[in-house]
């Protein structure tokens, strides 16, 4: 008896790691074409999300330390954060951490399950170009600012 529920435990905790390890591949899967796919931002000219990952990349080398641990713990905190949030707060309005959020011009209004994957694409595009190139405080520290990113400075792939 015993031992027929051990088994069945097992079986049950492999099929959930299996979904798990399906689920992150689907999710690399699909970054890795998203990031292949043209920004879907005006600014951009083009620029896929790779090519403009690797362009600021470039320009942050050139940057003080100082600067370039700034712009990559911020980058390192907004892009897996805000996307996430925002997409959750457009499928369910109404909820806690809706109500809990400040309001933010990127937040999606009435989107379903169906659409959030685009939903949340289209937020990290948004949030990596707000954190890499909108400058924040440009008078503050000036020698932190990046340069507006350019396709040139990148190889097409």
């Amino acid at each position: 008896m015993i031992r027929s529920v051990f088994s069945a435990l097992g079986i049950f905790v492999r099929l959930l790691l299996a979904l798990v390890l399906i689920a992150g591949l689907v999710f690399v899967a699909f970054v890795a074409y998203r990031g292949s796919q043209p920004m879907q931002l005006a600014s951009a000219d083009g620029m896929t999300y790779w090519q403009f990952v690797r362009e600021r990349i470039g320009a942050i080398r050139d940057l003080p330390a100082k600067c370039q641990q700034m712009h990559f713990t911020s980058f390192a905190i907004a892009v897996p954060l805000y996307p996430a949030l925002y997409t959750y707060v457009g499928i369910y309005p109404e909820s806690y951490l809706a109500r809990h959020t400040q309001p933010d011009p990127s937040i999606p209004k009435d989107i379903g399950w169906v659409d959030a994957p685009d939903v949340w694409w289209r937020l990290v595009g948004d949030v990596s170009w707000e954190a890499w190139v909108t400058q924040h405080l440009p008078t503050v520290m000036p020698e932190c600012n990046l340069p507006a990113p350019s396709l040139s400075a990148v190889s097409k792939p």
